[in-house]
């Protein structure tokens, strides 16, 4: 009896003494070993993107909105903590519009396009889906945020429309290719969301023709302004 008591305490404190060597083992089978894992820390917090892409100006009923064009600009990213980022983005859109003269009909109506570039600056929060890691180098990000868009032009054009400078709300998403410490790249779908307006000359009909507006279309509206870009980012 006393050797099988002996024998039961002695099996005892070799379990003791193996059981944390099998709970380790079995606790470094969980997830992944570091050197192979798809999540990499991202050390950098800062990025500063050169960006080119499309504008698409939303078509309005009149059609002298700003229109689409080439989007050039730098886009500027603060790691403030976590998946949180702060961007601030500036860019020049190559955009044309449509004058028209509501005092004529017909034909003599349309007095073309002209040139009328569009600036853009934007104050956005952005937000890593992937925290400040990157998964298989891959960084999806949201972001929204306010900003000013602008034609820098104070006065009417011939026909009474003015676009000037416009307050804009901005959402978009988009995916971040991280291969290394210092370079990125990046693929991003913004839309600026703002208002136009008409002047009241486009609700009147001219002598003998229709006004450009029918009465029931509102004189101010929002509208979508989506802009798709890519860019190659240095990070620092």
């Amino acid at each position: 009896m006393r050797r099988s008591i002996a024998l039961l305490m002695s099996s005892l404190r070799v379990a003791a003494l193996v059981t944390p060597f099998i709970a380790g083992a079995a606790g470094a089978q969980v997830g992944y070993i570091p050197a192979r894992s798809p999540y990499l820390d991202l050390e950098q917090a800062q990025e500063l993107t050169l960006i080119v892409g499309t504008y698409h100006g939303h078509k309005d009923v009149a059609g002298v909105a700003p229109q689409g064009g080439t989007l050039i600009g730098a886009h500027y990213e603060w790691r403030a903590g976590g998946p949180a980022h702060l961007i601030a983005e500036v860019a020049g859109v190559n955009s044309n519009s449509l004058v028209l003269n509501p005092f004529k009909s017909g034909a003599a109506r349309d007095l073309g396009n002209l040139s009328r570039p569009l600036y853009t600056a934007d104050f956005d929060l952005g937000l890593s889906l992937t925290g400040a890691k990157s998964w298989h180098h891959l960084v999806p990000e949201v972001q929204g945020g306010v900003g000013l868009i602008s034609d820098f032009r104070s006065q009417p054009d011939t026909g009474g429309f003015k676009f000037g400078t416009r307050f804009s709300f901005n959402v978009g998403a988009g995916i971040r290719y991280v291969p290394g410490e210092r370079w990125a790249f990046r693929v991003d779908l913004k839309d600026r969301l703002y208002t136009i307006g008409y002047p009241e000359s486009y609700y009147v009909a001219p002598a003998g023709g229709t006004s450009i507006i029918p009465s029931s279309q509102a004189k101010s509206f929002w509208t979508n302004n989506p802009a798709l870009t890519i860019g190659i980012s240095r990070l620092f």
